[in-house]
């Protein structure tokens, strides 16, 4: 690793997107890559957690919101209803 010859200077978010692509796109593991291009591995785990995360609530676009109509049946019928959550998980409403 170099010398540093002067303070660190704080990266910005944009640097940061550059670096986080040049990891992805490499084959070092993290560690060496934060050395090589002399950035904490605490602050380099940091930004790729705040990078790779999905976008908050707020920083979403919001969708629009399609109201269905009330399905009333005057049958007395079971129904049931699964939801596929990913990861093994699944919903079912009876």
């Amino acid at each position: 690793m170099k010398e540093k010859t002067e303070a660190a200077r704080r990266k910005s978010r944009e640097e940061w997107v550059v670096l986080m692509a040049d990891y992805e796109v490499g084959d070092l593991p993290q560690r060496e890559f934060c050395e090589r291009h002399e950035v904490a591995y605490s602050t380099f785990g940091y930004w790729r957690k705040q990078l790779c995360s999905p976008a908050t609530a707020s920083e979403r676009p919001s969708e629009p919101f399609l109201e269905l109509p009330s399905l009333v049946s005057n049958e007395n019928t079971e129904w049931r209803m699964e939801l596929d959550l990913g990861s093994g998980m699944i919903l079912r409403v009876r």
